[in-house]
């Protein structure tokens, strides 16, 4: 029987990385877990309750994992009702690259998911810092980049399918705006970390993604 390892996936918004993730943890059988499903769902807690988004006690004490479930098809739950669409739309992803900056939501959220991978190797997180904060033990590290212009073409076809409206130019002010936010934060910001692989995926169709991550994964299991 081959040893599960642990596989940790950084990148900006948009680029993919959420995509390549459940592909691998399909072709695997793992478990995958999106970090960034988690802050979105923190986001659209405190939009809920009208909490102060600038009050980062109050929103990291307005919510805690018993509130939340991820499902085996990667459906997010909070309180029983399913948020899966509500937490990717804008605002909400505007406001989860905000609440991701408080050191207090990020070590709870990052705690959770080490406790996680430690009981049961074969996981795949993806996020802007799952390489070096959230998963630095993991025996595979991608950071996956593609241009703006190009993520938030990817961006506007996957809202599409998921009937959501939408409007390209703002779709990439957003991703743009994202990107300063995560690449000059204070804390944990979106860098290439030490032993990361690097894959520019902007001409790469998904499939090609794909097989260049897989390939470097089963370098290591075998």
């Amino acid at each position: 029987m081959e040893n599960k390892i642990n596989i940790a996936i950084d990148g900006p918004s948009g680029v993919g990385k959420t995509i390549m993730a459940k592909m691998l943890a399909k072709r695997l059988n793992y478990k995958f877990i999106s970090s960034g499903n988690l802050y979105r769902a923190i986001a659209y807690n405190a939009i809920s309750k009208k909490i102060d988004l600038k009050n980062e006690e109050e929103i990291n004490n307005s919510w805690n994992f018993n509130d939340l479930y991820i499902s085996e098809d990667e459906n997010v739950f909070l309180d029983g009702k399913d948020i899966t669409k509500e937490i990717r739309e804008d605002r909400v992803s505007l406001v989860a690259s905000s609440i991701a900056k408080f050191q207090s939501v990020r070590l709870k959220v990052n705690e959770f998911i080490q406790k996680f991978g430690n009981k049961n190797k074969g996981i795949i997180v993806d996020g802007r810092d799952a390489t070096y904060r959230i998963l630095p033990n993991a025996e595979v590290k991608f950071f996956l980049w593609a241009t703006p212009e190009v993520r938030a073409e990817r961006r506007l076809k996957q809202n599409d399918i998921l009937g959501i409206k939408s409007n390209y130019d703002e779709i990439l002010e957003s991703i743009k705006i994202r990107d300063y936010n995560d690449m000059n934060r204070d804390i944990d910001p979106l860098i290439v970390s030490e032993g990361s692989i690097k894959i520019d995926s902007t001409n790469m169709s998904v499939e090609e993604n794909f097989n260049v991550m897989l390939e470097e994964i089963l370098k290591r299991i075998n």
